[in-house]
């Protein structure tokens, strides 16, 4: 596998900074710091990762290049959870500052850890257990009834599926045994009303800012829309930022934590965890004073951290999917730029079906005309009209 990392002129200790990944999260995390006059040293496996593109400049390939790029930063920050908590430990051990916290990263990476620690400090989670034999499986579906979620405790590489609903005993036995060595959880199907989100930036000392609710709107287990901020009262957006914020403090994280919740007849519940900013938070860059991705850069410096209310009444975000067909949105750039009021962020990558291609975020007096100038646009990328 070839990695790659830029490495700078010598810079002062405050900024030197790496990040480990190099996809859209970390292209836009290495923008934000680029505002500062920080440029990250940026760890990728190849040379068309959509990060690697904005800093493409060196390339390694051995065994140790997360150890070699450590010893060239103060901080190692993360777009992903694919890493080996070990060697991050042992990095932490010879003086590399690890951010979010190997705490919080632990529980963000195993879902099954970080259900045992939610619930354990009362978070409101679902009802799981853990599927190490059929029996386990019979017991929870005896006691909770169809259908029921299975997850995968850790993510499989980009493009592995690691969630999975079933409706009858054949399907969850199937799962599981299909499943092999991997670790599963089983989980109470909830009767969704919303899925929102609730990003916490927070310093190394403990001060934070929370971002207003944000809604994501899924269809087929994939986020097409984002709406910030969330139709919600102000009693569900002042729980769901008070929880986040607790949940944040509680696993000593650093940086950008999002807390997904489901919103059902019933309140909220947490659904996951992610330790890095978010997919939701794309509509920050816009429609605040300071994005999810320059908070994160500011938090893992232990920089003070920028205000996060919302400048605009409503931004809507739709990410760009790639089709079957393989149109490549670049080629229609000119066309979705002639639509004011949207603003487009194209990710350098090569056209596959379901790959994510880039976003675009419109804003707006209300949620109808944000949406409305964001899908025109994302429909002029994809070669069509609304």
């Amino acid at each position: 596998m070839r990695y790659c990392f830029y490495v700078p002129d010598q810079l002062p200790a405050l900024y030197q900074l790496g990040i480990v990944g190099a996809g859209q999260m970390a292209r836009l995390i290495y923008q934000a710091a680029l505002k500062f006059g920080i440029t990250p040293r940026l760890l990728a496996e190849g040379i068309e990762d959509s990060a690697a593109q904005a800093a493409p400049d060196a390339y390694f390939a051995h065994p140790d290049t997360l150890a070699a790029l450590a010893e060239y930063c103060e901080v190692l920050t993360f777009e992903h959870d694919r890493l080996d908590l070990g060697l991050l430990q042992m990095l932490e051990r010879n003086g590399t500052v690890v951010r979010p916290g190997i705490k919080v990263m632990r529980a963000a990476f195993d879902k099954l850890h970080q259900r045992r620690v939610l619930s354990n400090r009362n978070f409101p989670v679902p009802p799981f257990v853990e599927a190490q034999s059929p029996d386990d499986l019979f017991d929870f579906a005896s006691e909770h009834g169809f259908p029921l979620v299975l997850k995968s405790a850790r993510s499989g590489p980009p493009g592995t599926r690691n969630l999975w609903i079933v409706d009858t005993r054949s399907e969850m036995l199937r799962v599981s045994a299909e499943q092999g060595d991997r670790k599963i959880l089983v989980e109470a199907h909830q009767d969704i009303l919303k899925e929102l989100v609730v990003l916490v930036a927070r310093r190394p000392g403990g001060s934070s800012r929370s971002y207003p609710v944000i809604e994501t709107v899924m269809r087929n287990g994939t986020c097409t829309e984002v709406h910030y901020p969330a139709d919600v009262g102000p009693r569900v957006a002042a729980e769901a930022q008070a929880i986040a914020t607790r949940v944040a403090d509680e696993l000593d994280a650093v940086g950008i934590l999002a807390v997904e919740f489901f919103l059902s007849t019933d309140g909220l519940m947490i659904n996951e965890i992610a330790a890095r900013p978010h997919n939701a938070g794309h509509p920050t860059i816009e429609a605040g004073p300071t994005s999810q991705f320059e908070n994160h850069v500011r938090a893992v410096l232990d920089l003070p951290l920028g205000p996060t209310w919302t400048s605009c009444p409503a931004a809507v975000t739709i990410n760009v999917i790639g089709g079957i067909g393989g149109v490549d949105p670049a080629n229609h750039l000119p066309t979705a730029l002639a639509i004011e009021g949207a603003q487009i962020h194209l990710y350098g990558k090569r056209p596959l079906p379901g790959r994510k291609l880039g976003h675009v975020t419109a804003i707006a007096d209300d949620i109808e005309q944000a949406r409305d100038l964001a899908r025109r646009a994302e429909a002029a990328l994809q070669g069509s009209r609304l």
